[in-house]
């Protein structure tokens, strides 16, 4: 039951389905075992890997690029104690 007819819809197969699997072996062996070709297999498996790759270089040049805020703490001031107001201890 062949659906995919073309190296970009193989590819875009590999990308949403590598995710959901252990391995790429599972999606291998049931795409040959649906007649598609090793070759056409092979090819979209490998442009999927670049694909995903180049997105996981994008996100990480974006996370170091964009400038890491500090965030400011507030502290309320220090009461003194009773006595201390009183005999105005440090």
């Amino acid at each position: 039951m062949r659906q995919i007819d073309s190296k970009k819809g193989m590819t875009e197969f590999f990308e949403k389905n590598l995710p959901k699997v252990q391995n790429a072996e599972e999606i291998y062996a049931v795409l040959l075992n649906q007649g598609y070709p090793k070759s056409m297999i092979n090819e979209g498996y490998n442009q999927a890997l670049t694909n995903i790759q180049k997105r996981k270089e994008v996100v990480m040049k974006t996370e170091v690029s964009q400038p890491k805020m500090e965030i400011e703490t507030f502290q309320p001031e220090k009461k003194k104690s009773f006595f201390g107001r009183i005999f105005r201890k440090n």
